[in-house]
C-alpha cells in the first residue's frame, strides 16, 4: 500500500506562497451560543422552538443537546430558519439533525453536529450548507421542530459552537 502525505485545506493554503487562510477555518474566533426552551405537555406536533441565533457566515463546528425526559418525544429536527424580523420561514428544517429522540433524559451533552449533514461538509459555512451561491449576510435561527413532540413537559438546552 502506498505511503501518502495528504494535506488539509488549511495546510495546503498555508503552504502556498502569498496565500492566506480563511479565518473561519484557521485561528477563527470561537463563539458559543446556548438556548434553553420549555416543552409543554399540551404542545402539538410540528411545534418549533427557536434556540439560538447565528450569522450566515458561521462555520458551525458543534451542536449539542441536553434534555429532561419528554415522554413520547421521539422525533425532533434541528434546522435553520429565518429570524422573525426576516419573516421567520423555514430555510432547511433538517440542516443539522433529524429525528433526535428526546424521550429519555440526557445528563451529559449529546453531539448531533453531523447527524444529518455529511462529514465532508465540515468546512462549509452556514450559507454554504444551505446551498446558497453567496453569503446573504443575515442571521439565522437554529430551531428544534418537534415531529413527535411527546406527552410530557420538559426542558431542552442546545449549545452551538461556531467560528466566523
Amino acid at each position: 500500500m502506498p505511503v501518502v502525505n495528504t494535506k488539509s485545506t488549511n495546510i495546503s493554503r498555508g503552504d502556498t506562497v502569498g496565500s492566506t487562510n480563511n479565518g473561519y477555518l484557521y485561528k477563527g474566533e470561537l463563539f458559543k451560543a446556548l438556548g434553553l426552551v420549555s416543552v409543554a405537555a399540551s404542545d402539538d406536533d410540528t411545534s418549533t422552538y427557536r434556540v439560538v441565533r447565528v450569522p450566515s457566515n458561521a462555520l458551525v463546528s458543534k451542536v449539542q443537546v441536553v434534555n429532561s425526559a419528554i415522554t413520547g418525544g421521539t422525533s425532533y429536527d434541528v434546522g435553520v430558519y429565518r429570524t422573525a424580523a426576516d419573516g421567520g420561514a423555514v430555510v432547511s428544517a433538517t440542516a443539522i439533525a433529524s429525528a433526535v429522540d428526546m424521550s429519555s433524559a440526557r445528563a451529559a451533552w449529546t453531539d448531533v453536529s453531523f447527524e444529518a449533514r455529511a462529514i465532508t461538509d465540515a468546512e462549509k459555512r452556514l450559507w454554504e450548507l444551505l446551498s446558497l451561491t453567496k453569503d446573504p449576510q443575515v442571521e439565522y435561527d437554529i430551531v428544534l421542530r418537534a415531529n413527535t413532540v411527546g406527552t410530557a413537559a420538559g426542558t431542552i438546552v442546545v449549545a452551538v459552537e461556531y467560528t466566523v
